[in-house]
């Protein structure tokens, strides 16, 4: 008797552990997520707003969320619906969706003024670290990018054969650290752009900024991948894509506030390419190599549009947008994802003037 007690007891205390877990599961805070749409500046405190900004990784977002001011913020109950290994940290669609929102909100903020511009950079900046050299002045061949070029022509926008103007600013002199106090090593950066004024337009061919130069240990000047925490002290003031290409941009026009159409060649960033393949599969159902301009195009009111502007390689143009709203004057942008010949991803953004 005393043996059957203490089972029947056992298999009730099982039986409530389960009919808990499954109240558990079933309840709205375990699954809460927010829809990407929700996400808006009016429901961020202004150091949340700041910190989405900053966010680089899933496990970032999922820290702001922890540290959220208020409970119904949608930072606080916002769940990735994503796995990935912790090797390979890849920026999930409804991430990023969230994350282009919020930058989407700063620079309509920045159009209507009410957001300030962020640093401007001069020539005595962009010297102080960077030098100028020709660059290859064609576009990339492959013959991906006639069919973009030649629409802007059809359209009577622009004039017929324009020069292209190639430049590369690499990032090879020794500079004054951000505090002024210290001698950095040169990084050798370099953003090589071909920029066509007749156009309206600038096309990134190759990137490698002085952060990531400095956390690859094959091409840190230093001879071992430098820490996160170390990088601000070791690269110049002047260092992000936005800025120097804004600034040569407005070395080779009088008039940059003609800026249209930014693209980016050959794009292999794994936070873009996994939001451009993901877009594909969403709406043709494979990921073929087979993508011709147009491409996929997507205004900047679509979600996934907002997820393009998030990536990396899109994240300039915001910037731009941003910090440049007084001289480029209210914009609506749309993208078009498409690749070239040989299935290597490309994207032009189209900075519709209002």
């Amino acid at each position: 008797m005393v043996a059957t007690g203490l089972l029947l007891r056992n298999l009730g205390v099982v039986v409530i552990i389960l009919i808990s877990a499954f109240l558990v599961l079933q309840s709205p805070l375990f699954h809460s997520e927010v829809r990407p749409r929700e996400l808006h500046s009016s429901k961020l405190s202004s150091v949340e707003l700041d910190s989405v900004l900053d966010v680089r990784t899933q496990d970032d977002f999922v820290s702001l969320a922890a540290r959220s001011s208020h409970e119904d913020s949608p930072v606080k109950n916002y769940t990735s619906g994503h796995r990935h290994d912790k090797r390979v940290l890849v920026m999930s669609y409804d991430f990023a969706v969230c994350k282009g929102t919020v930058l989407w909100n700063d620079i309509q903020a920045a159009f209507n003024g009410q957001r300030p511009p962020g640093q401007q950079f001069g020539r005595d900046d962009f010297d102080s670290s960077w030098t100028l050299a020709p660059d290859s002045g064609q576009l990339p061949t492959g013959g991906h990018w006639e069919d973009p070029f030649k629409s802007f022509t059809t359209a009577g926008a622009v004039p017929v054969g324009p020069s292209i103007s190639g430049r590369a600013a690499n990032q090879d002199k020794s500079f004054k650290n951000v505090a002024g106090r210290q001698v950095a090593l040169p990084t050798k950066a370099s953003y090589k752009l071909e920029y066509v004024p007749g156009w309206s337009a600038m096309l990134a061919t190759f990137v490698q900024s002085p952060s990531k130069r400095l956390t690859d240990s094959d091409d840190s000047p230093y001879g071992h991948a430098v820490a996160a925490k170390d990088i601000p002290t070791l690269i110049p003031p002047m260092h992000r894509l936005s800025d120097v290409s804004w600034y040569v941009w407005s070395t080779l026009t009088a008039n940059p506030g003609q800026l249209r159409y930014i693209g980016h060649d050959f794009v292999t960033t794994g936070d873009t390419t996994s939001i451009m393949e993901y877009l594909q599969i969403a709406k043709l159902g494979d990921d073929d190599d087979d993508l011709p301009w147009p491409g996929l195009v997507y205004d900047i009111n679509s979600d996934e549009a907002k997820a393009m502007l998030a990536t990396p390689n899109s994240l300039s143009i915001a910037y731009i947008m941003m910090d440049h709203a007084a001289v480029l004057g209210r914009r609506h942008p749309k993208v078009h994802i498409f690749k070239s010949g040989r299935g290597i991803w490309c994207m032009l953004w189209d900075l519709v003037p209002v």
